[in-house]
């Protein structure tokens, strides 16, 4: 799971090793960022993810620069970072996060047939959950031009913050206020689309999709 690439020299008490923390971490995100060097040129880019077994689904072009590196075998870094909460501490030195965040280090690999088909559905189901059944099958020109990578979680790191305000001593006796201001994401009212046909109503399943995912 981890590796000397992989430890954590900076607050190296946050890191932490389980397996419960990686999936709690992959089923909440739908954006990784992903970075590799091209040409001697760093380059980092988001894109859709969703957990794929022992894996992270990627989800691009094949006409995307990105995707074409990291199809060829090209090292990589995958990072996803869940914000939770903001730390107002009585300094803006100690002032701070509550976060999640999970690095991974490896080589993509290209998906193909049944098996890219499979990730696809396990994408979207993860993306818009109960939605699937009701969409039509990609077409080949879709299919195509669709890049649908899995990438290795073998060498990761996770960190988590999750503490009080870390104020001095000397600080305590402040009138500043202290404390956490949480943060969460929800869905807003669903809007139809302009060429939406009269009558079509809004899915039941919308309303029950998760809170918190990015």
């Amino acid at each position: 799971m981890g590796s000397d690439r992989t430890k954590v020299h900076r607050a190296p008490h946050k890191q932490v090793f389980a397996h419960e923390d990686a999936r709690r971490i992959l089923e909440r995100a739908i954006i990784a960022h992903v970075a590799i060097t091209d040409k001697n040129q760093p380059y980092c880019m988001p894109v859709a993810c969703a957990p794929f077994g022992d894996e992270l689904l990627l989800h691009g072009s094949t006409a995307s620069r990105l995707f074409k590196v990291l199809a060829n075998g090209a090292p990589a870094c995958v990072t996803i970072t869940l914000v939770d909460a903001l730390v107002l501490a009585r300094s803006a030195f100690e002032s701070s996060m509550h976060y999640q965040s999970l690095i991974a280090l490896g080589i993509a690999r290209s998906l193909e047939g049944e098996e890219k088909q499979t990730a696809l559905r396990a994408l979207t189901a993860h993306l818009f959950p109960e939605r699937i059944d009701e969409l039509r099958d990609s077409t080949d020109h879709e299919l195509k031009a669709t890049s649908v990578l899995a990438f290795p979680l073998n060498e990761i790191s996770i960190k988590i913050s999750d503490g009080q305000p870390d104020d001095p001593e000397s600080d305590l006796g402040s009138m500043v206020w202290a404390g956490i201001v949480p943060i969460s994401s929800t869905y807003g009212i669903p809007i139809p689309a302009d060429s939406l046909k009269s009558g079509t109503l809004i899915p039941d399943y919308i309303s029950r999709w998760p809170e918190n995912r990015i």
